[in-house]
């Protein structure tokens, strides 16, 4: 994707000896403590398994030191000492009764915060320039106003914050997606840190997507098995963001760390969604970045209160649907370099979308369809075009066709049907009203008449039963009543 300027791919070579792991030996003689203690026996080939970590050169030096102290020994011996099977010695167990006091972490062995530091500089995503064919390439999957794309190139070439703001359901989340998707190749990271002696989990399955094997040529290499080779992270957070979850989050039953979000989002992208929302004030969330922002480093707190030094190489993204001026002032606009307005679609590109989501799905794009979505459900009701309703009316049909156990298909009736399920009005009156309509005409009731003289013709093929007299006088009523007398255009056009 993007291109780099001298840059190779980092990868972490595999330890060749207990000083090449850069970790002090006391920590890894407790994690294997506590790692037999609760298995009982365990062979060298499981602890290379288990710990990430080279038997010959790294590990059996290490287990001879621990048997030298009498805290380990051999249970059962083969001809190849990764084979052997060792077990803890009561000066052991105790040792690990004492070390899980500390922290119950028994997972991949860690990482120091000078690698972890190290390779943030190697995989920063400034090393590489962002071109316009890089970014035509992201973005071609992507139905959206093209006047954005001049911008996003800059952007990410700066590696400063940026700004999307805009109407609901437009798809900010799916461009800031592909804003990430531009920096390209995947990226090694720490399963574990550890600093301090304290341990700091740092590979999260849910949001970070693990590279399988065959996919990319580094993992066919002899490398670290303490990293993971993942795609550049995006990690989305919404309204449960607080300012204590922009910190080390300490598992007092555990022990031990989990990163913060933006950590895990470091050299890819974090994205503040639906910013404004959240329990914090956005003076306080921005007061939080100013220095990550400007210096491209964090401070984060151990529970000792001792601080550490974190590089921030995430490009950060704030999304908001609510009014900018009401969120900040100048000055913090300022530091936000960026500012991308995400608008409504035009119909013509709605109806791009809606052929697309249709072709996703194996429907036919009917273009009298969606003629028939705009014209006789959406334009009436008095909503403003999102691109998220081509989605969602088509996901509303398809699971009603699979409960019905109808083959997928668009038809007027079922686009009838999933919005009247999709578009909810907030008027309780009209919502009563409508229902007293209904269930006079199941009771096959006329609907009151107007006087003899202003009687209305018999309705066309298209036009409904007009809504019954009294009605509360709404915009959403008058909508609903011209959803019922208008005529899409014919030719498809607005």
């Amino acid at each position: 994707m993007a291109t780099g300027s001298h840059v190779t791919l980092f990868t972490p070579p595999p330890p060749q000896t207990l000083e090449d792991v850069r970790v002090p030996p006391a920590v890894l003689e407790s994690l294997v403590l506590r790692m037999v203690y609760h298995r009982q026996t365990i062979t060298g080939e499981q602890l290379q398994q288990e710990l990430g970590l080279p038997f010959y050169g790294v590990l059996e030096p290490l287990l001879e030191q621990m048997r030298e102290r009498r805290v380990m020994e051999i249970t059962r011996g083969q001809m190849a000492s990764i084979s052997y099977t060792y077990s803890i010695t009561e000066l052991g167990r105790t040792m690990a009764l004492q070390s899980f006091e500390n922290t119950t972490y028994t997972g991949t062995a860690p990482v120091s915060l000078e690698d972890y530091i190290a390779s943030v500089h190697a995989q920063t995503f400034k090393n590489y320039t962002v071109t316009w064919e890089d970014v035509q390439e992201a973005f071609q999957d992507l139905i959206f106003d093209e006047s954005i794309l001049p911008q996003v190139g800059p952007a990410l070439n700066s590696g400063r914050s940026l700004f999307l703001y805009g109407p609901p359901g437009n798809g900010k989340t799916s461009i800031a997606e592909r804003i990430v998707r531009v920096m390209g190749d995947a990226i090694f990271i720490p399963s574990c840190l550890v600093v301090q002696g304290q341990f700091i989990q740092l590979f999260d399955p849910f949001n970070h997507e693990q590279v399988r094997i065959g996919e990319d040529h580094r993992l066919e290499r002899p490398y670290d098995l303490r990293w993971r080779l993942i795609r550049r992270p995006f990690i989305i957070t919404g309204g449960e963001l607080t300012l204590a979850s922009l910190d080390l989050i300490w598992n007092n039953e555990a022990k031990f760390y989990e990163a913060p979000f933006q950590l895990k989002a470091n050299t890819g992208g974090f994205m503040l969604d639906d910013f404004g929302r959240q329990k914090e004030h956005p003076r306080s969330l921005l007061n939080r970045w100013i220095v990550p922002l400007e210096r491209r480093v964090d401070f984060l707190t151990l529970h000792t209160g001792t601080k550490i030094e974190i590089p921030f190489d995430a490009i950060i993204i704030f999304s908001t649907n609510l009014e900018p001026k009401d969120l900040v002032d100048e000055a913090f606009l300022r530091r936000i370099r960026y500012k991308i307005p995400i608008l409504s679609p035009t119909v013509e590109n709605f109806k791009r979308i809606w052929d697309m989501q249709c072709r996703s799905r194996g429907i036919a794009a009917d273009p009298k369809m969606v003629d028939y979505l705009l014209y006789r459900q959406v334009f009436p009701r008095g909503k403003p075009l999102r691109a998220c309703y081509a989605r969602d009316v088509l996901d509303h049909i398809e699971d009603i066709c699979r409960f019905t156990g109808v083959p997928i298909q668009v038809n007027e009736k079922l686009v009838d049907h999933a919005c009247e399920a999709y578009f909810v009005t907030l008027d309780s009156r009209e919502v009563i009203a409508k229902a007293k309509m209904e269930k006079e005409r199941e009771r096959g009731r006329a609907v009151p008449a107007r006087p003899a003289a202003s009687a209305p013709q018999s309705p066309g093929p298209m036009t409904r039963q007009a809504p019954a007299a009294g009605m509360p006088g709404t915009a959403t009523a008058v909508a609903f009543q011209s959803a019922r007398t208008v005529r899409p255009p014919q030719g498809g056009g607005p």
